[in-house]
């Protein structure tokens, strides 16, 4: 059975529920195709920060914040990569992120903050409590009261152009699925593409794997082969992880209804600070790898042999030598950087001004993760390492320290190296990529263009897909894209012409001449 809906929407995550959603509401009627079992993408996977000024949670808080002052803190986290910024759509971002807040709020999500968010000046982050499955919960929610129709299993073919080459449709599992205004492409990154991470960055970041598995870049190939342009696909964020505890993280387990979302919001907002700190310290060190500060200050990393997997200077190197080898390494240190990372203003690892880990909240909360021996030997034994290896390595990184010169690998920063026991290690760790900057090159209205700036007709992209060239480069900017661009393509698709040509070209019948039994119109 072929089906007509007004606005067609690939990928069912954040962006595109919030663009059903959108379309929704500007009265168009929406069919959403999910490729997995269920609705949620990387967005219900997420930490969940959305940072935005502008926001009544801002105004409580005693924030005065501007877009300007947003912009101009957007460029001092850009650094360098400043001059591959897409000033256009960083402005939208800016302009339209507080309002999306409010307008999530709306429909029930609840956050915590602003907190700080370093280089930024003002307080801007807000944290979607209790989990980032919230987002999922009240977006999948708000579809259901607004009619969208929501199709899972169902991985997108080929895209259905009509014979003046607009975009009509796509195909999935055998059956046409036709949007008179306009097809979102909404399938997230391509961080677990291999080929296309190995045509755009190279072999050894091919062999990372993605933290989401189904960001596999469909989207990109769909609106490449309409005739789209993929920008900054050089793009990846690679790191390490701490593998999964036995125990799932306790916050994740909460249940993400508006209720329970509402009571949670009460209760920490009224929580004094230290004992709020040690609440989240529990989940912040279910997973979250250690800063690289560790390293810069004398730690090293080594695989099961014992052996320095990369330079350590290179959270990139990193991910790249541990995924090359088991995908296992482990953090190593002694008592001096120990002592050091037990207290501020040196945590081991961070949610940026919510909560700090340090070394003895790893031994709490982790103790699968925490290793002490008195001697290497000992340190070895406890984490399965091989201890002449490691000995080795120890003896050769002392060497290396105190010339300043690293000819394995090129490594700048020493700290004070690996001095006297007892000794430490943290993991394993485990490589990953968590996400890519890349995407489809789009105008500020969400249309997907093509090689010389021209919309590409019936084709939009939101979120990871929709990027564009800008860059993202500080916490709770990606799930603040997603929302935020889901919403404008929603609402310009539900607002676009319908097509009066709705027949694919190349196909002998014509879609509106088909039998009703064969025809599934959604009004």
């Amino acid at each position: 059975m072929n089906t007509v809906s007004d606005v067609l929407i690939i990928g069912g995550g954040g962006s595109g529920l919030a663009a059903a959603i959108s379309a929704a509401t500007s009265g168009a009627t929406v069919t959403v195709l999910e490729k997995c079992g269920q609705v949620g993408g990387s967005t219900g996977m997420s930490v969940g920060s959305f940072t935005a000024a502008n926001t009544s949670y801002q105004y409580r808080a005693g924030v005065n914040d501007s877009i300007d002052l947003f912009i101009e803190d957007m460029k001092t986290a850009n650094g360098a990569d400043e001059t591959r910024e897409n000033d256009a759509l960083r402005r939208v971002l800016a302009e339209n992120a507080g309002p999306t807040i409010e307008w999530l709020s709306s429909i029930g999500v609840q956050f915590l903050g602003p907190t700080p968010e370093p280089p930024y000046e003002k307080p801007r982050m807000h944290n979607v409590l209790p989990n980032s499955k919230a987002y999922v919960t009240a977006l999948a929610r708000e579809c259901g009261r607004r009619g969208v129709k929501i199709v899972t299993s169902a991985r997108v073919e080929k895209l259905l152009r009509n014979s003046a080459g607009e975009v009509i449709g796509a195909r999935a599992n055998g059956s046409d699925y036709l949007g008179r205004r306009g097809v979102i492409l909404a399938t997230g990154d391509y961080s677990a593409a291999a080929d296309m991470k190995r045509a755009y960055v190279g072999e050894a970041a091919a062999k990372v794997p993605a933290v989401n598995p189904n960001n596999t870049g469909d989207g990109f190939r769909l609106g490449g082969d309409a005739g789209g342009v993929m920008l900054q696909m050089d793009r990846l964020y690679e790191g390490l992880r701490f593998a999964p505890a036995a125990l799932p993280d306790p916050i994740k387990l909460l249940p993400s209804h508006p209720a329970v979302s509402r009571a949670l919001r009460f209760v920490v907002e009224r929580l004094p600070q230290r004992l709020l700190a040690i609440v989240l310290r529990g989940a912040l060190t279910s997973w979250v790898g250690p800063n690289n500060t560790m390293y810069a200050a004398g730690a090293i990393l080594v695989d099961r042999s014992g052996k320095r997997v990369a330079n350590e200077d290179s959270d990139k190197d990193l991910a790249r030598g541990v995924a090359a080898g088991t995908n296992q390494a482990y953090m190593v240190f002694d008592s001096a950087l120990a002592r050091k990372f037990s207290a501020w203003p040196n945590p081991v690892s961070t949610f940026p001004g919510v909560a700090y880990a340090y070394v003895q909240d790893y031994k709490s909360y982790r103790p699968d993760m925490y290793h002490e021996g008195a001697t290497l030997e000992e340190l070895a034994a406890k984490t399965g390492i091989d201890p002449q290896g490691l000995a080795r390595t120890v003896e050769t990184f002392r060497g290396y320290t105190s010339t300043g010169r690293d000819p394995e690998f090129g490594r700048t920063r020493f700290g004070s190296g690996i001095g006297d026991g007892p000794y430490y290690a943290l993991g394993p760790m485990n490589a990953y990529i968590t996400l890519a900057d890349g995407g489809l090159a789009v105008d500020t209205s969400l249309r997907v263009t093509d090689n010389g700036g021209a919309p590409i007709p019936g084709l939009w992209a939101a979120g990871s897909t929709g990027q564009g060239g800008l860059q993202l480069l500080n916490h709770g900017l990606h799930i603040g894209w997603a929302m935020v661009s889901g919403r404008i393509a929603g609402r310009n698709v539900a607002h676009a012409a319908p097509r009066e040509n709705l027949s694919p070209a190349g196909d002998t019948s014509s879609v509106l001449g088909l039998p009703l039994e064969q025809l599934e119109v959604i009004r």
